[in-house]
């Protein structure tokens, strides 16, 4: 049987996390430039700016600064780097990035149920709890330096009980607004429910929800500081393209804006789009 508390278990697996991160990195990378139709219409002024895309340009840029620095303290410290800042910030901002993730799912879902208060009312105070318990778990990890004689930078440790609390919290948030959104588009349409599922853009919340179960299983094994982290990229690199790629229908267009057409409007028009655009990433 492994034992996950052996040092050298802890340096093979460690390792493969290094790996790992590059593979995301070059994943995400990937993914970014060939999906920042959003920014760039942003910043050619074609695309008027909503407060909605606020989680959104966030989340993205966010990961992708994560990834970038996390792949350089990986490989080795540059003079003027001071490890500890870093590693904080890597730890606050990875946080961030999965709220953002469900920040865009609540986003997507209030289209659906804008015109119920107490559901618009109960899931801004979830996302509220999201943030605090985010916030929480950020300030509770703690920085261990490597040796002197290392070329890494150090490594991040998370306190188990807040790390399993808010990854569990994280599963079941993005549950809720799964259900929601199956129940909201179901109660308003006709069509069935396999109908819904597949040309809704549901399979999105479906893909967030999956990927936040692995991270919260293993943060409840509590195997060692490595495994704690160790399916943190992949989930949040799978929960942001899905997310992002669900609250994009939300956001208005050139065309849209001119003839003043509804959110709900274009959210019917591009599910579709969105889905098979996501899948083929």
């Amino acid at each position: 049987m492994v034992n996950w508390q052996d040092s050298q278990v802890i340096e093979d697996w460690s390792a493969v996390l290094v790996d790992i991160t590059f593979v995301m990195l070059g994943l995400y990378g990937w993914s970014y430039i060939n999906s920042c139709q959003v920014e760039s219409a942003l910043l050619r002024r074609q695309l008027p700016f909503r407060w909605r895309m606020v989680p959104y340009l966030i989340g993205r840029t966010c990961f992708l600064v994560t990834l970038i620095l996390s792949s350089v303290t990986s490989v080795a410290i540059p003079s003027h780097m001071d490890c500890y800042y870093v590693l904080k910030f890597l730890a606050f901002s990875c946080n961030i990035v999965v709220v953002c993730t469900s920040m865009n799912l609540v986003i997507r879902t209030w289209t659906v149920w804008k015109t119920n208060r107490f559901v618009c009312l109960f899931m801004g105070l979830i996302i509220v709890g999201h943030w605090f318990m985010m916030i929480l778990n950020s300030k509770e990890t703690k920085i261990s330096s490597s040796p002197p004689t290392s070329e890494f930078c150090g490594f991040m440790i998370v306190n188990p009980r807040y790390s399993a609390a808010t990854s569990l919290y994280t599963t079941i948030l993005d549950f809720v607004l799964l259900k929601l959104a199956i129940f909201g588009y179901w109660r308003s349409s006709s069509l069935s429910l396999v109908t819904i599922i597949r040309t809704q853009g549901i399979i999105l919340y479906f893909i967030v929800f999956f990927a936040s179960v692995l991270p919260a299983i293993f943060s409840w094994l509590n195997l060692n500081y490595v495994m704690n982290l160790f399916f943190a990229w992949p989930a949040t690199c799978v929960m942001t393209i899905a997310s992002s790629y669900a609250v994009i229908p939300t956001f208005p267009t050139p065309q849209s804006t001119s003839h003043r057409a509804p959110v709900n409007a274009t959210v019917e028009k591009s599910n579709v789009r969105i889905v098979n655009a996501v899948l083929s990433e």
